[in-house]
């Protein structure tokens, strides 16, 4: 088994990498992007902090002090850093567009906890190196408010989670939750660790290593994936349905000051003039190209995009993706019968799917079995 100086001293050599990852490997292409460019400093912050905590956990020995020195040591650095990496998710999620009362609640909570911390140490009488129930307490304190902080960023990073994939499921033909996903499993498991550092830092030997290899993953993916996303082009295409979504809600709120009985009339026009011509846009087999968007498909179909988007919402359908994968699927039936020679990617690339795994998971999700399967028992 790693010892606890051992763990340490990877801690501190993994943090240092990523650290150092963040900040001089990152291509010319980040500096055009100020959300990233912001965000990888955060994130090499907090990585930063982290490794300087495993530092000075091993250069003094609090672990050999006792528990209480430790757990002093891993909240006064473990909740910046936590605030630091969260925060620059979140600035991704939200192309920037973060607060600076968002950003006071998160580092008053942090002023409050590390006031405490260091008042009780330095007002209690009790010499660092021994164990001090003051001190104990005031750890006490400091975890549940650290619970609270990373409870309230985690709050608003769900939101921004759940805008970014209606946003994308409305404007690309298909769920891409490949292009963040990453955000979301980075999400789930700091939330997860939210809940576990108070209890395990408290924890000596077995359980604290195990935690802190889990732990050393954990933000290694997290740090990781956010340098890839950054410099790739998925940015641009999540940007893009992000503004897409800003220009409909822009030209609704233009036209919210016209007459009832105008806008009425428009609204009947446009679902009209979408349903008259679905049937013709669907005859023409367009639905079975790749990548379409939200933009693409109102072209071809010759209706205004907000107007599109509107009447997907209050189809069956609901957005893009729904009704593209529901037209795919119905022709990918129709293949697997009469085309049985054919193989099960010929017939996901010709009904417009991008790959096999996506389109076995969609099909299966309409007709509750797979492509194999459906095609045997017809």
């Amino acid at each position: 088994m790693i010892t606890t100086g051992e763990m340490q001293i990877s801690g501190m050599l993994t943090m240092t990498v990523l650290s150092v990852m963040l900040v001089i490997c990152a291509p010319g292409r980040s500096t055009r992007r100020i959300s990233f460019a912001k965000a990888r400093w955060m994130m090499a912050g907090g990585t930063g902090l982290i490794a300087l905590q495993f530092l000075l956990q091993h250069a003094f020995g609090f672990r050999q002090m006792g528990v209480t020195q430790a757990v002093c040591c891993n909240l006064l650095f473990f909740t910046p850093s936590s605030l630091l990496c969260s925060m620059s998710i979140l600035y991704m999620q939200r192309q920037g567009k973060v607060s600076w009362k968002e950003w006071l609640i998160g580092s008053s909570i942090y002023a409050l906890s590390a006031g405490i911390l260091i008042g009780t140490a330095v007002l209690d009488g009790v010499p660092f190196r021994e164990e001090s129930m003051a001190l104990r307490i005031a750890e006490y304190v400091s975890s549940v408010l650290y619970v609270v902080m990373q409870t309230y960023i985690f709050s608003m990073q769900y939101k921004a989670y759940m805008r970014l994939e209606t946003a994308v499921d409305e404007y690309y033909d298909r769920s891409r939750r490949d292009l963040f996903g990453w955000m979301g499993l980075s999400m789930k498991t700091m939330a997860l660790m939210v809940f576990l550092v108070p209890l395990v830092i408290f924890m000596q030997g077995t359980p604290l290593v195990l935690f802190s290899i889990s732990f050393f993953f954990i933000i290694s993916y997290s740090t990781i994936s956010l340098y890839t996303y950054g410099v790739s082009k998925d940015v641009e295409r999540v940007e893009e349905s992000i503004k897409e979504e800003g220009i409909v809600k822009s030209e609704k709120l233009a036209t919210a000051d016209e007459s009832n009985e105008d806008s009425a009339a428009a609204a009947n026009f446009s679902l009209f003039t979408i349903h008259s011509t679905l049937n013709r846009w669907i005859e023409s087999g367009h639905y079975r190209e790749h990548n379409l968007t939200l933009s693409i498909v109102a072209r071809q179909m010759g209706v205004p995009q907000k107007q599109l988007q509107e009447w997907l919402r209050q189809s069956e359908y609901k957005k893009l993706a729904g009704l593209v994968s529901s037209l795919r699927i119905k022709e990918a039936q129709r293949v697997l019968i009469e085309h049985r020679d054919w193989s099960v990617e010929s017939v996901a690339d010709y009904c417009g799917f991008n790959d096999r795994k996506y389109f076995h998971q969609v099909f299966q999700q309409y007709t509750g079995t797979t492509p194999a399967k459906f095609q045997q028992n017809n």
